[in-house]
């Protein structure tokens, strides 16, 4: 196990220099820094994974994604909508952690043993791209979240520009509907809802 001190010291002075720190570790080792970091901190793999502070913009979309989503399912008293500081564990990769931009639960949240922030039933899975970490999100994160058997729904928001990326879990399980979306008229259904990409973009400017 490497020194908790050390760790924290190392990853804060590799993101001086780098967009995306990833430092080969323990389990133990990640929850020795976990919480303890100002930022996301994820686990893949055998490695620490994180990208520091988010930019406003980042912090922006979360905030307004939402509360869309607060007030689209708000006559809906079985959804909860969760920030970026709880984890998700996705069980059939063992010592996988990830830290959503934000996540709704359906029904009563399911935690990894005796954690009180680590949720293994996600419902639906929001993602803010950054250019440091999009390959990560869509090419070692998405097929992993793929094997949550409660998730039915992840959805890629860019900051960059209008542009998002849907995944629905059809009723084959091991189907999933993408769908595309970069015009600010264009409907991304929630919960087989519409919200218009101009009510999540409104305030952002590129």
């Amino acid at each position: 196990m490497i020194a908790t001190d050390n760790l924290k010291n190392s990853i804060i002075e590799q993101l001086k220099t780098n967009d995306l720190v990833r430092i080969p570790a323990s389990e133990d080792d990640y929850f020795s820094v976990a919480y303890s970091l100002p930022f996301q901190v994820q686990y893949h793999d055998s490695e620490i994974i994180t990208m520091g502070l988010a930019s406003v913009r980042h912090e922006a979309l979360v905030m307004i994604l939402g509360t869309i989503i607060s007030n689209l399912l708000s006559d809906k008293d079985e959804f909860m909508i969760l920030g970026s500081n709880s984890g998700v564990q996705i069980p059939r990769f063992e010592g996988g952690y990830y830290m959503p931009d934000a996540l709704v639960i359906k029904g009563e949240p399911v935690f990894k043993g005796k954690s009180s922030a680590i949720i293994t039933n996600p419902h639906i899975i929001i993602e803010i791209l950054l250019p440091s970490t999009q390959d990560f999100d869509l090419t070692e994160k998405l097929p992993q979240y793929k094997h949550l058997d409660s998730l039915r729904q992840v959805i890629f928001v860019s900051q960059k520009k209008i542009n998002i990326s849907s995944y629905i879990r059809s009723e084959n399980p091991n189907v999933w509907l993408n769908q595309d979306f970069d015009n600010s008229t264009d409907q991304l259904l929630i919960e087989n809802r519409p919200v218009l990409l101009s009510q999540i973009y409104k305030k952002i400017k590129f």
